[in-house]
């Protein structure tokens, strides 16, 4: 009786080995699939979970990043700051703003000294960026940033604005673009932020200034396809109480506390 058991039991695994070999297949092969349908499996576990629409801010927000932020200029007039910092959705607060200051080597954002002021008063994290001119010498550009700006300890680095290049050379514009930084970096002794747009970046900067914390915009997409960024600017239509007019909002890709590490000292 051992003997026919033993033998029983043979037969009948010889008969499972070709199923869970069809199986195993199975198994591979629905993986193998799922990781070709979504091109790229890191996606799929670094997407938003959700992407949530609020009405009050008027827009879907990616709600797995927890900092949140806006920018503004003269674009959105007289702003009431402590309507802004009061404004609170599902927990949900305006955590940090930059503003516009300086644009080239001689305007000024009529509301740039109204905006920052304010921002001090109500106890919002600020930051001030310079737009930055193509075909102007980048050291006096800095310049009359850090003649308008003064930062104080609790503010943002400075940031510089980089969205055209009008008739300069790549090779040009990213020379001044550096004499702007090292000047900058040289005063305040931080080193600024680079903010520029998608293809922008693609196109002019890519591998230019990876040491430097960067500010991206790119919209309609689940996250950025840069994955160097620091600070995504994510939508301009946002609306937030206190501001009359549409507004960029901003996350920033860690927690708060490492927000604040960033902070002038």
């Amino acid at each position: 009786m051992p003997k026919q058991k033993t033998e029983y039991n043979s037969i009948e695994n010889n008969r499972l080995k070709p199923v869970r070999f069809v199986s195993v297949f199975v198994v591979l092969s629905l993986i193998i699939c799922f990781i070709v349908y979504f091109d790229d499996i890191s996606k799929v576990f670094t997407t938003p979970i959700a992407y949530k629409k609020y009405t009050e801010f008027g827009i879907r927000i990616p709600t797995q990043y927890k900092v949140h932020g806006i920018d503004v200029s003269h674009h959105q007039g007289e702003i009431n700051w402590k309507m802004v910092k009061d404004m609170c959705v599902d927990s949900l607060v305006i955590d940090f703003v930059f503003v516009k200051a300086t644009e080239g080597r001689t305007y000024v954002d009529k509301q740039f000294k109204n905006n920052w002021k304010n921002l001090r008063k109500n106890k919002l994290i600020r930051g001030a960026y310079h737009y930055f001119k193509p075909l102007v010498d980048g050291k006096k550009q800095a310049k009359h940033f850090i003649s308008k700006v003064k930062l104080k300890k609790g503010d943002l680095p400075p940031v510089i604005d980089i969205e055209e290049i009008g008739n300069a050379s790549n090779t040009s514009l990213i020379k001044r673009i550096k004499d702007c930084v090292m000047e900058l970096q040289h005063h305040y002794g931080v080193e600024p932020i680079i903010y520029t747009y998608h293809d922008f970046y693609k196109l002019h900067l890519n591998g230019q200034f990876d040491d430097y914390l960067l500010w991206i915009a790119h919209y309609n997409v689940l996250k950025p396809n840069n994955n160097m960024w620091n600070f995504w600017q994510h939508s301009d239509r946002g609306t937030v109480s206190g501001i009359n007019y549409p507004v960029d909002f901003n996350v920033f890709n860690r927690s708060k506390r490492s927000l604040e590490k960033l902070l002038i000292k």
